[in-house]
């Protein structure tokens, strides 16, 4: 369960300026629990700063995620408000309630920590910190699929460029090596890698340049993750 979670990453982000209370950090970045046999999970908030700090603890739903597939409704955080001393560190606890007919697939939701503005700062701007922490689940049969949409290889200024776009139509989020070749009388002239996350839910626009003076005739892309039995490949004539 805890490979998949490479793909995660934390949100971090600030709210108004001015004048900067207090600062904490969260010591777990991701969560990834087996929703078939859900247990507590917990992290500790740190306050680096040498003043008191109020932090809520809440959950919101990604902009990608649909409705049936947020988790944030069976998730309980206890305490709700952490009051966190300077230089001290307070634990929070994640406990799954998880519903007993929830279907298979992966399930996500943003584990959100909101500071609270101090009581005597009611007439001015205080920078406050905000840390949304990724908290996937998954059960039972994980199926893949990615919908590609409108994609090619096109020659550009500086190259190539391949663009399009897919939706991933399976039950659950996955990275994925995108390999471009590039071909000139069937001879291999370049050969391009990266990795791409494909959530749940979401559509990913597509768009990689390479980089090269010499013109290619033909392009082979290849979408693979060999740990989750995936692989699609297209070719074009150029």
């Amino acid at each position: 369960m805890k490979r998949y979670f490479k793909l995660l990453t934390t949100v971090l982000f600030a709210v108004s300026t001015i004048n900067s209370y207090g600062s904490f950090m969260v010591t777990q970045t991701s969560f990834g629990v087996d929703l078939a046999k859900p247990v507590t999970e917990d992290t500790t908030l740190i306050n680096q700063g040498d003043k008191t700090v109020r932090v809520r603890v809440d959950f919101e739903k990604p902009s990608w995620t649909k409705d049936e597939h947020y988790l944030g409704d069976q998730l309980v955080a206890y305490p709700k408000i952490v009051i966190i001393p300077p230089k001290g560190k307070i634990q929070v606890k994640i406990a799954p309630r998880i519903k007993k007919d929830l279907e298979d697939g992966e399930f996500v939701a943003f584990l959100m920590f909101k500071e609270i503005p101090p009581r005597n700062t009611k007439d001015q701007l205080t920078m406050l910190m905000n840390v949304g922490v990724p908290y996937y689940g998954r059960k039972g049969k994980l199926l893949t699929g990615i919908d590609f949409e409108d994609l090619r290889v096109k020659k550009s200024e500086d190259g190539y460029e391949l663009l399009g776009s897919g939706k991933n139509i399976g039950n659950f989020s996955y990275n994925i090596k995108v390999d471009i070749k590039l071909y000139k009388n069937k001879k291999l002239i370049a050969d391009e890698t990266f990795k791409q996350a494909f959530y749940r839910d979401a559509l990913v626009k597509l768009k990689k340049s390479i980089s090269m003076d010499a013109k290619a005739d033909y392009a082979e892309v290849i979408f693979e993750n060999e740990k989750v039995n995936f692989s699609k490949g297209f070719t074009f004539d150029l």
